[in-house]
Parts: structure tokens; sequence; C-alpha cells
């Protein structure tokens, strides 16, 4: 996976004891393999969208000629 944080909300940090921190992430890129199969990759810069080994996206780049 690979994106960047768009927010990090730490909280109120007091001593002692345990804080949870909030973050909310844009993803750029992610891809799921399990067992050597690639079950989806997303790469939104590439306007890539693999599910199941067909990329739903394959026709609109080739229609922008990409």
């Amino acid at each position: 996976m690979r994106g960047r944080h768009k927010e990090v909300d730490s909280g109120e940090w007091k001593t002692g004891e345990s804080n949870t921190t909030k973050v909310t992430s844009t993803n750029s890129y992610a891809k799921l393999t399990i067992n050597g199969e690639v079950l989806y990759e997303v790469d939104l810069i590439n306007m890539v969208e693999i599910v199941d080994g067909v990329d739903l996206m394959e026709a609109h780049r080739n229609a922008l000629g990409l």
C-alpha cells in the first residue's frame, strides 16, 4: 500500500495512561496477494484496477491513448 496521511489525531496524552491515535490516509496504490494469487491491484496514478485478473480500466486507458 502506498499513499499519504491526511490527518493524524493523537488525542490527549497523559502520563501513565494508554493513548489511541487515529490516522486517516489516502491510498494511491494497493495490492492484495494471497498464496501467490493477486486478488486485486489498484493504482490510481496509472489508472490500473485489476480484480480477479481482469484490468477494469484497460478500455479507458486505451480510449485515452495511454
